[in-house]
């Protein structure tokens, strides 16, 4: 069973491009990832909560376009922000492609 800090991962998630939603609630903090302006994702941290069970995790890894290895590795910082969006393309999540006008 993992568990996480949801400070610490608060703070790795915003090292990682992550950047904190206009939207809040009181009871959640919202976060979103941007490429190239354009909204890729979001997920969400409870207030609340101290540490991240396994629950929340998976809903996190889900909405962060990861399976859970690579959603700790995200969290705790062994994934570098290159590499999680290396990842993100891979996945089709995010395009590099030039666009014609």
């Amino acid at each position: 069973m993992a568990v996480l800090d949801a400070k610490k991962t608060y703070k790795n998630l915003l090292k990682k491009g992550f950047v904190d939603a206009p939207n809040r609630s009181d009871d959640h903090k919202y976060l979103e990832l941007y490429h190239d302006d354009m909204l890729v994702l979001y997920t969400k941290i409870s207030h609340g909560e101290k540490d991240l069970n396994d629950h929340l995790i998976k809903q996190m890894y889900a909405q962060c376009k990861l399976n859970k290895v690579q959603f700790l590795d995200l969290a705790r910082c062994p994934m570098s922000q290159e590499e999680y969006f290396n990842v993100l393309r891979e996945e089709g999540w995010i395009d590099d492609t030039p666009t014609l006008k």
